[in-house]
């Protein structure tokens, strides 16, 4: 009766599941279909303040930001028209197919970066010479320029722009039963596509934000200066802060936004106003006379068009039903496939990093003004660090290799950060001798490694914390056979490290116990990331304690090779004790990476299954009641069959176990 009762009720539960499923799918699929009539009372203000805000962009170059303005560098209405005019003439597209959500985070993004344009046009106001805005005005001689109209005009338009993307933001002012409010207010999307979007914009915002503070252009014109971030006016330099600042926020709340229209219309957004300050310097660098190209702009404009393209490919995702009865299966393949691409993102940034780092080594540190650039030795180290980042970030591409070479990769990237940190040291304080000496692209481009190499290590951690996920790690103890060349190595480290690798009369190398400069922190977070790959490969697996060791060995030998890549900068260069450790302590982490890599696993990782079997085996003897005990039951009729069957199972299993 039960069972025919049942049966009729599990056809229609799935067919209500169906349904459910359907309208599901439907609701997504309809969502986001929201034009003028869904489009609340603040959007529309928000697309009229930034229509405004183009016009007055659009005019103030027009009027003269200075008085008796030289001229510009090249003809430039057209471009400053079209930069001008993108964002509200888009917006407009998306409300008329549907997709206000969308429109409003794109006036939002745009919003973001206006407060540091601003700042940098609000430079004219203190001293127009300073500021290198070839689409604007080219100085012809040292008078200073007052400002006109079109300055005001421009800050004008940059205000519109700001107040727009504010009325925008969020709701909008939405009444909360209305469409827009209900789409707002919708569910969020998927986790796992989120992630992945965040991986993305980890990465290409910090190359953006490097190319940012890059210098625009290289000028032979001493009336057009291009300065990079340190050496640019007050103003600039806190105008180009806030811009990265704003381009870095909003690629992240954009690849981190609960609604992919959200997600794809702020970073839409962020990559107009980017374009707006990038596009007119890559012009101006290839028409303008006595300008060259400098990557700066490139860096900044092109990662961001990329991450674009993630963005709206990878948030373009619709949301699983968790009741589907093959969501588990789907699940399962999704974390694999998520594994795979977590390990493509950070293979990738190993690649970036590796390829920053050779660039930086081999571009120039130093740039005399009217002098040939002096020979620089700091970042001849990136060489061997840069290739031994790029070719592990390559392994990890492939899916065979990823998960083991993985360890390695995540320590190796101290090599990074420990050269990266000298040559900025060196730079830095090569920089400060002479107001004729300024940085080089090559700088940058090791900064740029740096921090890739951050964003980097971010996303490893990411892979194995979800490796780990499906390991029992309960019962990891010490491999005592790994525990002693590690711990000797550990030791080693720490005087690799702390002393000074090469000793000479006039030298004094910066070190973490005297000498405490900028390289310092690089000898630091160096240390600590090869002794923590040291206390980790005692606990873990075979395989991955061998990686861990090899990694660490990989960083050690790095640093050992300062004294013969780095030795010409002083004369009488020798050994330092520094030395002599490392290349002990690289010896120590190979021995250990041997035996972690031959031996067995630790002794307690078979000790489950034993301790299982006996467990096991137990019961019975437990359960099973004295022989002496068992006879009177047998008088007892109902109960005499089941007491029957159990006595010679009980005897049964003592007699195995004997």
């Amino acid at each position: 009766m039960n069972s025919r009762t049942r049966s009729p009720q599990e056809p229609s539960s799935q067919h209500e599941h169906g349904r459910t499923n359907s309208r599901r799918t439907r609701q997504v699929e309809t969502t986001e279909r929201l034009g003028w009539s869904d489009a609340p009372p603040r959007l529309r203000l928000a697309l009229g303040l930034s229509v405004l805000g183009a016009a007055l962009l659009i005019a103030g170059p027009e009027f003269g930001v200075v008085r008796d303005s030289p001229g510009k560098g090249f003809a430039s209405t057209a471009l400053l028209t079209l930069l001008a005019v993108a964002p509200p003439l888009i917006a407009i597209a998306l409300i008329q197919f549907g997709r206000a959500l969308t429109a409003a985070g794109v006036l939002t993004g745009v919003a973001l970066l206006a407060p540091g344009r601003a700042l940098v046009d609000l430079q004219f106001v203190q001293d127009g010479l300073l500021v290198s805005r070839p689409e604007l005005v080219i100085p012809t001689s040292l008078a200073a320029l007052t400002p006109g109209t079109g300055l005001w005009l421009l800050l004008g338009g940059h205000l519109a722009a700001a107040v727009a993307g504010v009325l925008a933001a969020g709701r909008a002012g939405a009444a909360p039963g209305s469409a827009y409010g209900l789409e707002v207010d919708a569910g969020p999307a998927s986790v796992n596509a989120r992630g992945r979007a965040m991986g993305w914009a980890l990465a290409f915002a910090t190359v953006a934000a490097v190319g940012l503070v890059m210098p625009p252009f290289r000028s032979d014109n001493a009336f057009q200066l291009g300065h990079d971030l340190i050496d640019s006016p007050t103003l600039v330099r806190a105008g180009l802060l806030l811009v990265v600042a704003a381009v870095v926020g909003g690629c992240v709340f954009a690849a981190g936004s609960a609604r992919p229209a959200v997600a794809r219309g702020v970073i839409l957004g962020v990559l107009l106003g980017t374009a707006a300050v990038s596009l007119p310097e890559i012009v101006a660098g290839l028409s303008v006379d006595r300008l060259h190209p400098d990557p700066g702009p490139y860096l900044a404009l092109i990662p961001l068009a990329l991450l674009t393209l993630a963005i709206f490919v990878l948030r373009g995702v619709s949301i699983a039903d968790p009741r589907d009865d093959d969501a588990d299966a789907r699940e399962d393949e999704e974390l694999e496939l998520e594994s795979g691409r977590v390990h493509l993102v950070t293979g990738v940034l190993g690649i970036l990093a590796g390829v920053a780092a050779l660039v930086g080594a081999f571009g120039p540190q130093l740039v005399v003004d009217g002098l040939p650039a002096p020979e620089t030795y700091a970042n001849r180290q990136l060489i061997p660090a840069g290739l031994l980042v790029g070719l592990l970030g390559a392994t990890l591409l492939t899916n065979r290799w990823a998960a083991a070479v993985r360890p390695a990769f995540v320590v190796s990237l101290g090599s990074i950060v420990l050269v990266g940190a000298a040559t900025l040291d060196a730079a830095f304080t090569g920089s400060g001798v002479s107001e004729t000496v300024h940085i080089g692209a090559g700088v940058w481009f090791a900064a740029a490694a740096v921090v890739i190499a951050a964003a980097a290590a971010v996303s490893a951690a990411v892979a194995g914390g979800a490796e780990r996920d499906d390991v029992d790690l309960t019962e990891r103890t010490l491999h005592t056979s790994v525990a002693a060349p590690a711990g000797a190595a550990i030791l080693f480290s720490i005087g690799a490290f702390g002393f000074p690798m090469v000793t000479s009369p006039d030298f004094v190398a910066p070190g973490i116990w005297s000498e405490f400069r900028l390289a310092s922190w690089g000898l630091v977070i160096a240390m600590l990331v090869v002794i923590a790959a040291g206390v980790i490969s005692t606990m873990a697996r075979p395989a991955r304690a061998a990686a861990l060791l090899l990694g660490a060995a990989a960083v050690v030998g790095v640093h050992a090779l300062e004294l013969p890549l780095t030795g010409d900068r002083t004369p009488d260069a020798a050994a330092g004790s520094g030395t002599w450790l490392a290349m002990a302590c690289c010896l120590a982490f190979l021995v250990a990476a041997g035996i972690a890599l031959a031996g067995p696993a630790p002794d307690n990782e078979q000790a489950p299954n034993n301790e299982q079997a006996r467990d096991n085996e137990q019961p019975p003897d437990k359960e099973q009641p004295p022989d002496n005990e068992q006879a009177p039951e047998k008088e007892s009729g109902p109960e005499e069959p089941a007491k029957t069957v159990k006595k010679p199972v009980g005897k049964r299993a003592r007699g195995d176990r004997a």
